[in-house]
């Protein structure tokens, strides 16, 4: 649970042509936007555990299942879930702990006007109980950029949202007649060491501590080769945060390249990455993972991921490039868990 991260979010070029960009002279590049052809899954993290595992995982002194009042997950870091239950009216968010006794915690009701597009939790440590972590919200707009989950003022002061505007304008490329593109808007981040690391629609990194944007990458966080659609991950690996670029160069429904880079730190910059060494990356449409190739017995320096098409798992191999794999295929068959979600009969 504490290697998995958000699944990320998918990025179109526009046109360089387009007015939307219209610095003359200091805007060179085109512009982002979201993509995803499927709007209804669009920021929703699925996933369907095993019965036994959901058994032992909440209430393990009773041998019985336990249904949980939400659907969907959007969001997954430091080894807490973000859980959505949007049957109710207005919805409602949780925290899901599922490695303590107490399974779950109802977050302060949402301002309905703000979209909730992803949660990310960071903590200076390995908390399961939350007590020295932090989460924010990431809204996908500029007013407010993210929301900060807070503890209230007082010694039994409960939770709450605290809003935070985007004053700081988009570096790499806006339009100066609209706020809407002139600010900052983030739409992936992940939780590192008690900082978050944000990147903005235009591939800004941003560090947000305290609720506060403290620093700024100057490097553009995108493929370094021609695209017409990639999907970014953010993960850690290793103590190291990795940017994972699946690229799409003919086809928007097919992945034909694969980059990925490290994040520096001390100078923010992004550092591309020519081998992952006893590393295997796992990135399915949801989530991703990073493991160790030796304990987990599988290929070291590959990254398995699904295609858009097809939903088939490919491996990206550093040395011999793409190819289609079969999912029973990438584990040692003799673990206890497959990555199909079938129900174990042994369970």
């Amino acid at each position: 649970m504490f290697d998995m991260s958000y699944g990320g979010v998918t990025k179109s070029w526009r046109s360089a042509q387009t007015k939307q960009c219209c610095n003359p002279g200091a805007i060179t590049q085109p512009w982002l936007e979201l993509h995803d052809g499927n709007e209804d899954a669009k920021f929703k993290f699925n996933i369907s555990f095993h019965q036994g595992e959901w058994t032992w995982g909440t209430w393990y002194w009773r041998r019985r299942p336990w249904q949980m009042p939400w659907k969907y997950y959007v969001g997954c870091s430091n080894g807490v879930l973000v859980a959505k239950r949007a049957s109710s009216s207005p919805p409602e968010y949780y925290l899901h702990f599922v490695t303590i006794g107490e399974c779950y915690q109802q977050l302060p009701p949402w301002d309905q006007r703000v979209p909730f597009q992803c949660a990310v939790i960071s903590s200076s440590h390995k908390d399961p109980d939350f007590r020295n972590s932090e989460m924010i919200v990431l809204t996908g707009i500029s007013h407010p950029a993210f929301v900060y989950y807070k503890q209230q003022a007082g010694l039994w002061g409960g939770y709450e949202w605290i809003k935070e505007y985007g004053t700081i304008a988009e570096p790499h490329c806006y339009d100066h007649k609209s706020k809407r593109n002139f600010f900052m808007r983030f739409t992936n981040a992940i939780g590192y060491k008690g900082k978050f690391y944000a990147l903005s629609l235009q591939g800004t990194l941003a560090v947000i501590e305290d609720a506060r944007i403290t620093a700024l990458g100057t490097k553009r966080a995108a493929p370094t080769v021609h695209s017409r659609h990639f999907k970014e991950c953010l993960l850690e690996s290793d103590g190291e945060i990795l940017l994972i670029f699946l690229i799409s160069t003919k086809s928007v429904h097919i992945v034909d390249d694969v980059e990925v880079f490290r994040l520096d730190i001390g100078t923010l910059s992004w550092i591309k990455l020519e081998r992952l060494g006893d590393r295997t990356l796992f990135l399915g449409s949801d989530c991703c993972m990073s493991v160790s190739a030796s304990k987990m017995g599988c290929r070291s320096d590959c990254i398995y991921f699904r295609n858009h098409k097809d939903e088939d798992w490919c491996a990206y191999d550093f040395q011999k490039g793409i190819s289609q794999c079969e999912s029973d295929a990438i584990l040692p068959q003799d673990l206890p868990f497959r990555l199909n979600d079938e129900l174990q009969s042994e369970k």
